[in-house]
């Protein structure tokens, strides 16, 4: 079942690295954003929210739980997972389809 995943984690993994780039560039800017301060420290608090989702998902599919659903412990939709490989609940992927 691993190997259905295998592009969704390297997807996933390139999306972490971006993520955590992102953060150091935002962390450095923070001394010289002087006067909007409550919008850069909102986008900070959002990409270390996304990155937190990409690294749960990473390590649920190094434990074989990825693509089940947290609540009912169903198998979720591979292809739906492929496009919202963070969502955790069959919920999260309601929006799609």
């Amino acid at each position: 079942m691993y190997e259905q995943y295998l592009s969704i984690g390297q997807e996933l993994s390139v999306i972490k690295e971006e993520l955590q780039e992102r953060l150091i560039q935002h962390d450095g800017n923070t001394n010289e954003m002087k006067y909007e301060p409550y919008k850069e420290r909102y986008v900070i608090d959002m990409i270390k929210a996304d990155l937190k989702d990409v690294e749960r998902a990473l390590a649920k599919l190094d434990v074989g739980a990825f693509g089940i659903d947290e609540n009912t412990g169903e198998q979720m939709c591979i292809h739906k997972l492929k496009v919202i490989p963070t969502a955790r609940t069959e919920q999260d992927l309601f929006v799609l389809w």
